[in-house]
């Protein structure tokens, strides 16, 4: 069955199936979060045998559901030729559900071949690419020139395409000019907090006055497209949830998303692999851990913080950082305060001032945001 709905219309994807192809990368990053690399390459007979298993076990509806098989590393384009056959006896398969390759780059190896390669097979594929803002940013961050990433290559192909901008503490001061100046470009840009950094005592005030003048920019703004988080929907405040004692969880770990290393191991995702933690023995740590349950993912010493509703969490670094899931990272409880309260405010400002109609999404978001900022706006930590 030919995948004519992959990368288009309204398919959402209900499962990912990532497959760690190799270990090794040509970059350092400095908030890089797999320290123990190594040489390890993911062979075809294993990632055959992965999907083999997936495909045979995936029931999505041929409507409106897809898998997404995402290619990972390391830098997957230094397994380009696994990345090659992975592709070419996938699309001689007959299944009978939409499909998507997803492959996460840092696009400094992205050949003339590989991207002609690539603009090919433009319908079946999507590349996600980390542009850390400005060329100061990005040499902070990744060590490597901005100049020199394919960019503009990526925004032709896949016009609608997300770059993946992160945030660590040396370029926190920096975020709202160099956001800006690639929604100035036309780009469209995805950021977040790094996890598992050290950050400083006042940093969360630093970010608080850069969210502002990004939510200012998209106040002056209002033909400009909102991203995230400016775009978050604050779904614990919304009427189906706004009871729940618990908070829900904010990713598909162990639950939707499938992690397998280059040996064919399955993890609940890629930040419980030992080259991140280094620790082999993590499944046995962990096999008791029900995912799909939200009162097993909360510690106790944080059941009754006033902002756990907004407080997002990263089960896989709780584990390599601190040695259990549930142990939050308390370095960052003031940084998610300040980013919620900011974000709320703006919606509520954006959507109250807009001069057309709403939409039911924008009226749900609308709504969310005012139940939230009601909660949160005059909390302190």
């Amino acid at each position: 069955m030919e995948n004519s709905l992959s990368n288009t219309g309204k398919i959402k994807t209900t499962r990912v199936c990532t497959l760690m192809i190799t270990h090794s990368c040509n970059l350092n990053c400095t908030y890089c979060f797999e320290k123990y690399k190594s040489g390890k390459r993911m062979s075809f007979d294993v990632a055959k045998h992965i999907l083999e298993n997936e495909f045979q076990n995936y029931k999505g509806d041929i409507k409106s559901e897809r898998i997404a098989i995402e290619l990972f590393g390391g830098e997957p384009f230094t397994n380009y030729s696994l990345i090659q056959k992975i592709y070419d006896w996938t699309k001689n398969q007959t299944l009978p559900f939409n499909y998507i390759f997803q492959i996460t780059t840092n696009g400094t190896l992205l050949t003339p071949e590989i991207k002609n390669w690539l603009k090919e097979r433009k319908d079946d594929i999507r590349l996600v690419m980390s542009v850390d803002g400005t060329e100061a940013m990005q040499q902070k961050n990744r060590g490597n020139d901005l100049g020199k990433l394919p960019i503009h290559f990526i925004k032709d192909v896949w016009p609608s395409s997300y770059f993946k901008l992160t945030l660590s503490s040396d370029t926190l001061s920096d975020y709202a000019e160099g956001i800006i100046s690639l929604y100035e470009q036309g780009f469209k840009i995805a950021s977040s907090l790094a996890e598992g950094q050290q950050w400083k005592e006042n940093d969360h005030l630093i970010y608080r006055t850069q969210l502002e003048k990004i939510a200012e920019y998209f106040l002056k703004h209002p033909e400009k497209e909102m991203e995230h988080p400016f775009n978050f929907l604050f779904k614990e405040y919304t009427d189906a949830r706004i009871n729940d004692k618990l908070p829900h969880k904010n990713c598909g770990c162990g639950t939707t998303i499938a992690m397998y290393d280059t040996d064919g191991t399955l993890y609940p995702c890629h930040l419980f692999l030992p080259m991140v933690h280094g620790n082999n023995t993590v499944l046995d740590e962990i096999a008791g851990v029900d995912f799909s349950n939200p009162g097993a993912l909360v510690d106790n010493r944080c059941i009754s913080c006033p902002i756990l509703k907004v407080c997002k969490t990263c089960f896989g670094y709780n584990y390599s950082q601190r040695g259990c899931i549930t142990y939050r990272d308390k370095g960052m409880c003031k940084l998610r305060l300040v980013e919620a309260q900011v974000i709320a405010a703006f919606q509520i400002r954006y959507f109250t001032t807009l001069q057309r109609k709403l939409d039911d999404y924008e009226l749900l978001m609308l709504k969310a945001a005012l139940a939230c900022y009601k909660h949160i706006k005059d909390i302190t930590i």
